[in-house]
């Protein structure tokens, strides 16, 4: 699920629930768990992954930040920050992405780059923990794959 929450594009997807019709049986997703970015790291020196990040791996969440603005955006996917980012990645690759960045994996968007949408983003879906690849060979310690809408 994709909704802006302050003065996104009328591009943003939110999900609909069809109507419930007699004799039909409809399967309930887990509830979202809230996750905040403050919540990413242990409290103290080093970037260790908080015991409520570590709980929340192959569970779905609902997060609130930002989409980067990258130069050369990966394909089928964005990243969602926690404030405003623009990335020149010439150089110094996706080095200017914040530590708790979260790679957004959108399956109706696979082979195509996602258009940057201004404002905070509320997404919901099953949350990934641990280092992996992006489309471009990037590597994303953090990722949410959305929910089909």
């Amino acid at each position: 699920m994709l909704a802006c929450l302050a003065g996104c594009a009328s591009a943003a997807a939110v999900q609909q629930r069809p109507a419930a019709s007699l004799g039909s049986v409809q399967t309930a997703q887990p509830p979202a768990q809230r996750l905040e970015f403050a919540e990413f790291f242990e409290p103290g020196a080093g970037l260790r992954p908080s015991q409520k990040l570590r709980s929340l791996a192959g569970q779905r969440v609902r997060l609130v930040g930002f989409m980067a603005q990258l130069e050369l955006p990966p394909t089928g996917a964005f990243y969602l920050v926690p404030r405003p980012v623009r990335c020149d990645e010439s150089g110094g690759g996706n080095a200017d992405l914040p530590p708790q960045s979260v790679l957004v994996v959108s399956a109706s968007s696979a082979g195509r780059v996602v258009p940057f949408l201004a404002g905070a983003l509320e997404l919901t879906g099953t949350f990934e923990l641990g280092n992996q690849p992006d489309s471009a060979g990037r590597v994303a310690a953090f990722r949410l794959r959305l929910d089909a809408s």
